[in-house]
């Protein structure tokens, strides 16, 4: 039974056992990731808000993957002090760009986001200003405007 789970773990890995190996496979990932938030930007920028969506799905899938990937890693951590150190340099460097991108994307949703509550609030208050001037004539039954 010990020997089914430990089985069963070992199909779940995606890092490979040796740790350079394992480190490019983060390294590929993480450009991976890049490259979806990349096509993020372009998609806020030009409100290609389809093309977002879409994105966002792929990448999730992929986040999952970099998830569980990152977790192995942490796990790992010993295996990996003796490694190339110049692998180890390229995955701190695109981790960083990775993170920066994605603050600028998460800043970018939250202006698309208050942009479209302000658009929102505007249109309401239009709306309730022109139905403040719609009377109704209950004798006649019809609608005038003043």
């Amino acid at each position: 039974m010990q020997a089914d789970i430990k089985q069963q773990n070992k199909g779940n890995k995606i890092l490979a056992a040796d740790a350079n190996a394992a480190l490019r496979e983060l390294v590929r990932i993480s450009r991976k990731l890049v490259n979806f938030t990349d096509q993020e930007t372009q998609s806020l920028v030009t409100n290609d808000h389809m093309r977002f969506a879409f994105t966002q799905q792929d990448k999730e899938r992929l986040a999952e993957r970099y998830s569980k990937a990152s977790e192995e890693f942490r796990t790992r951590l010993e295996d990996f002090r003796s490694a190339d150190k110049s692998i180890l340099m390229q995955l701190d460097k695109i981790q960083g760009e990775l993170r920066d991108k994605t603050e600028n994307n998460n800043v970018l949703i939250d202006q698309i986001k208050k942009r479209a509550s302000a658009n929102t609030k505007a249109t309401l208050f239009t709306v309730q200003e022109l139905g403040q001037r719609v009377h109704f004539d209950e004798a006649n039954n019809q609608t005038t405007r003043g």
